[in-house]
């Protein structure tokens, strides 16, 4: 089974306008609740491509019941651990005559060493775990010792980890050697503490990170694809031109394709084709809405795979 770790979920409410006006009313068009946080993300994209995960992560009051239910609702299994601080709520805002997009982002509750503990020993108890899917950034309270202590349990369980976080929770988890990490260009370069932009200069600060103990790397780069980096291959994918509409969950969407391919058994080609094109389908859909699966379809046989 596959396991996903949000630590920080959130309830993103998408909400569209015709025009933001100053000091008078601003109506509402439309309002749409969505469950997110990255490893949620990566949940809700293995089930729109006909897989399925368990969601794991800590929420807390109505909100957190109401991302629980949305989730299980979409039919994406979830087993959280109850905090006493409220999950918490994301704006993005859509104004209609501009096209414009605000983002309103919220720091979200402190959660306790009890808490921390509660959780732990719930994740310890998890018998069928072959995919750990380990997503996001931290919580206040929470620091990227869980992380690093997750990883080594997940290890202990036999299973492919997967470590999509930046800076201070990036760089000190490595450490503990996870299976796989998914950064972006800028992520890899803060990594790096360098600006890395050819596929030169990033392939070859992965092959420190293979020294490390990391065996595969996947590096999002937007419209120039994706680069896969292992011990023995070094595979770039290119998906077709497509319409952006927004690109939030774009990455979480690689690794849904990426684990979910992996899972059933296809060479690593195919794994990063279906990443690239799920990938691509997310960013051509609204919002922090994600990537449909006629999409994913339609883009998948166009995805350019070459071996450098």
């Amino acid at each position: 089974m596959i396991y996903t770790v949000t630590l920080n979920p959130a309830l993103d409410r998408f909400i569209i306008v015709e025009q933001l006006l100053t000091e008078d009313t601003t109506r509402i068009l439309s309002e749409t609740p969505y469950a997110a946080g990255k490893g949620i993300d990566v949940s809700r994209v293995i089930r729109e491509l006909g897989g399925q995960s368990v969601a794991l992560g800590l929420v807390g009051g109505y909100d957190g019941l109401q991302l629980e239910g949305l989730l299980i609702n979409a039919g994406v299994p979830a087993d959280f651990t109850r905090i006493a601080g409220e999950t918490r709520t994301n704006i993005i805002l859509h104004e209609q005559t501009e096209g414009r997009q605000y983002v309103i982002s919220a720091t979200g509750p402190e959660v306790n060493a009890t808490e921390i503990g509660s959780f732990y020993q719930n994740f310890k108890k998890i018998q069928d775990m072959n995919y750990l899917i380990l997503s996001g950034s931290l919580p206040r309270g929470v620091t990227p010792n869980l992380y690093g202590q997750l990883i080594l349990t997940g290890k202990k369980k036999n299973a492919f980890i997967v470590l999509d976080t930046d800076g201070k929770s990036l760089s000190e988890s490595i450490e503990y050697q996870p299976t796989c990490i998914k950064p972006n260009t800028y992520e890899l370069s803060r990594l790096a503490e360098r600006e890395l932009q050819t596929e030169s200069e990033i392939l070859g600060f992965c092959e420190k990170l293979h020294q490390k103990g990391i065996p595969y790397i996947i590096v999002s780069r937007g419209k120039e694809g994706l680069l896969l980096s292992s011990v023995k291959q070094r595979i770039k994918a290119v998906a077709p031109p497509v319409a952006v509409d927004s690109t939030v969950g774009a990455g979480d969407s690689v690794v849904g394709g990426f684990v979910l391919a992996h899972s059933q058994g296809k060479d690593l080609e195919d794994c990063v084709r279906l990443s690239c094109a799920a990938g691509t389908a997310t960013a051509q859909t609204p919002g922090t809405e994600l990537c449909h699966r006629s999409d994913v379809e339609a883009i998948l046989p166009r995805v350019q795979i070459s071996n450098l």
